[in-house]
């Protein structure tokens, strides 16, 4: 170990008492070993001696140069990027940062700081396995862009909002992709008639061990008369469909008079630009169709001469200027107002 140089340092980041997600966390800071400036190999950030992330760059901190009067040339700001994945969530940990020498010894750490830690482990969310440092294969489109299974509990807002279009019950409702039923299950406790109609085999066997009513479809044709339901509702499922117009004409023929249907809201990657993000599910692979309001009301207002339109389910990212976007498109679209 290197004994017998003179140190001095900062730590910037992490801030003190600053909690970190110790999967992904910043230690930025400042040192200047006086002679030994120029034997400097390495900055180390260690936890117990175990090695967290380190850089060999030196980079100019001018701030600090023009207070400790140095040469203008001096490089002595350091900034790494650490991964600390034994750390639990909402505990603390001892963070060291050393140098290493050109000659392979060390110093002394030159500071350190207890850092906390979020309460919240990223690995074990949704595509959690990306974040641990075991996962070295190479993802390929499949592993990223992929189809989630249909979802057991629906939005209790668009659960709201499809009460709130709909007469009053008795009506009968068709549910056209209607997964595992999440919204019909509320219908019917309302009285209303629903019936979900669904081509995904696999969800037909959960509506038939949940005692739902429902019909397995083609994906083509729903077999019905003309007119035999009050109303249609059309829950995320528009935009995985390939030919909107030949799938609109169908549900139009057994429900003339009223129509609701939910997308996702493409509106919002004009507003995301700014953040260079997408949300999340308009990437799933089997969607095919993007809508804004204008296109979806175009669409709709081929089939129904009355089209209503808004917005539901607040998106968690403001614009920059902090307006709020949503991730839905709500049409209701009817034969009359």
């Amino acid at each position: 170990m290197a004994v017998g140089i003179q140190i001095r340092s900062h730590l910037d980041d992490p801030a003190p008492a600053s909690a970190v997600d110790p999967l992904c966390f910043l230690v930025r800071g400042w040192l200047w070993l006086g002679d030994t400036q120029s034997s400097i190999a390495a900055v180390e950030a260690c936890v117990n001696s175990t090695i967290v992330g380190e850089t060999a760059v030196l980079i100019q901190r001018p701030d600090v140069r023009a207070a400790l009067s140095l040469p203008d040339d001096v490089r002595n700001g350091y900034e790494l990027f650490a991964h600390h994945p034994a750390a639990a969530p909402g505990t603390v940990f001892e963070l060291e940062v050393r140098v290493r020498l050109s000659d392979g010894t060390h110093t002394p750490a030159i500071v350190m700081r207890s850092v906390p830690t979020i309460a919240r482990d990223y690995r074990t969310n949704h595509f959690g396995i990306l974040l641990a440092r075991e996962t070295t294969a190479i993802q390929r489109h499949n592993n990223v862009f992929a189809v989630g299974p249909s979802q057991a509990a629906g939005s209790g807002e668009l659960a709201d909002l499809i009460r709130r279009y709909l007469a009053t019950p008795p009506l009968r409702v068709i549910d056209v992709g209607c997964g595992i039923g999440s919204y019909g299950r509320g219908l019917l406790a309302d009285g209303y008639d629903w019936l979900g109609v669904e081509v995904n085999a696999a969800d037909c066997a959960e509506l038939t061990r949940l005692g739902l009513p429902h019909r397995q479809v083609d994906g083509h044709t729903l077999p019905f008369a003309d007119g035999a339901f009050d109303a249609a509702i059309c829950l995320e499922v528009l935009e995985h469909i390939d030919d909107p117009r030949a799938f609109l004409r169908e549900v139009h023929r057994v429900s003339p008079r009223r129509l609701i249907v939910s997308v996702p809201n493409c509106e919002l990657l004009g507003y995301l630009w700014d953040y260079w993000a997408t949300p999340w599910h308009m990437l799933e692979a089997t969607h095919v169709n993007y809508f804004t309001r204008w296109s979806l009301g175009a669409l709709l207002r081929e089939f129904y001469p009355h089209v209503e339109l808004r917005f539901h389910t607040r998106y968690p990212l403001p614009t920059i200027e902090g307006t709020p976007q949503h991730y839905n498109l709500l049409a209701v679209a009817g034969a009359e107002k």
